[in-house]
């Protein structure tokens, strides 16, 4: 029976810039010993192997890796946690299950969605576990079950290791967040964008947020501008009643206006010729919004940031191409401020942000 706090191994001594092929190589063999702990020198990394390596095995290693020795030497356990996610799978998933595995995911206080690939659902429960030894600020772990559906573009999770919690508190530039997972669009990866904005705004601006959410753009720019008001539009009931506690909660009542309705409806009805500035973060559809945008744009300018998913190569022209056919049908003027990439979403599609001033 091995020692505790040591055993005698053969191990596998590479320069240590050979050392990361040396150990896909011996994953893919399944030669690396997990328990003990890896040795290093000032130009060497020594491996525990499990057994000796067969005379055919060396061979293989050999067309990959010119210079290593196999010995036999004293390795102690290793104590240490494992420091990433995929630190933590080692030894559990297979090479190509390594090549599937989607190891970034979104953090919402202690609640963390992961994106599972089909190939690797068997493993899910497997990759969630390591997920949380790897994290001690996350709880909880929620897998996304699809992309965002239905008309108020939801993106439905399940819980799949942790505490039951779909409620999160989550915080960025100095607000809190209540956030019902399953029953809201939320995206955490927007909030570079809210804060890019926020410092644009002047004092005295009117704001439009359109398909406002729980909140989040309207509130960091109150906590973060020197904006009059935003009136924040929202079609969902269940994300209408979150913003009004999170407008509470971040003491905004008295520069976040909540709207309950359909931007089409109400904006034609209430809002025209009133914002300064205008957001309209929808994950999909805007553009079926711009001629709303531009009803709601006040006659001595009004900035707009409109944000679309689109194809990741020639992202723009299409998109620039229809805000400037819509401002022709309105018989307005635009200019485009700015425009670049926000995040990508797969191999074939990005998020964009287009930055456009509307003039009468």
């Amino acid at each position: 029976m091995r020692e505790k706090t040591g055993a005698e191994f053969f191990a596998a001594k590479v320069m240590k810039q050979n050392a990361e092929k040396m150990r896909s190589l011996l994953l893919e063999k399944k030669l690396l010993e997990f328990d003990f702990g890896v040795m290093r020198s000032a130009d060497f990394v020594i491996f525990p192997l499990k057994r000796k390596p067969s005379e055919e095995e060396i061979r293989e290693l050999e067309k990959k890796i010119k210079s290593f020795a196999i010995n036999k030497m004293f390795f102690t356990q290793a104590q240490r946690q494992p420091k990433s996610l995929k630190e933590a799978l080692l030894g559990k998933l297979s090479e190509k299950e390594f090549s599937e595995l989607v190891s970034g995911f979104d953090a919402l206080g202690n609640i963390a969605i992961i994106e599972i690939p089909k190939a690797l659902e068997k493993k899910e429960k497997l990759i969630a576990q390591a997920l949380l030894q790897t994290n001690s600020s996350i709880k909880t772990v929620c897998k996304k079950l699809g992309a965002h559906k239905g008309k108020f573009r939801v993106e439905p999770v399940k819980i799949i290791a942790g505490e039951k919690n779909l409620l999160a508190t989550y915080r960025e530039s100095g607000c809190v967040f209540k956030i019902p997972l399953g029953k809201v669009f939320f995206s955490p990866r927007l909030a570079t964008e809210r804060m890019r904005i926020a410092r644009q705004i002047k004092t005295g601006e009117v704001i439009g947020a359109f398909f406002a959410g729980v909140g989040p753009f309207p509130i960091v720019f109150a906590k973060n501008s020197e904006m009059e008001a935003a009136f924040a539009i929202e079609l969902n009931p269940a994300a209408v009643k979150f913003m009004d506690e999170n407008i509470l909660l971040n003491k905004a009542e008295e520069k976040v206006f909540p709207v309950s309705g359909d931007v089409k409806k109400i904006v034609p009805k209430k809002f025209k010729n009133l914002f300064h500035r205008i957001v309209m973060p929808l994950p999909k559809g805007a553009e079926s919004f711009l001629r709303e945008a531009f009803l709601a744009a006040h006659p001595k300018g009004c900035i707009v940031h409109f944000y679309a998913f689109v194809p990741a190569e020639n992202p723009f022209e299409e998109t620039i191409a229809l805000i400037e056919k819509t401002a022709q049908k309105m018989h307005k003027k635009v200019r485009v401020l700015h425009k670049q990439q926000v995040r990508s979403f797969s191999k074939q599609t990005i998020q964009i942000v287009i930055d456009f001033e509307i003039k009468d």
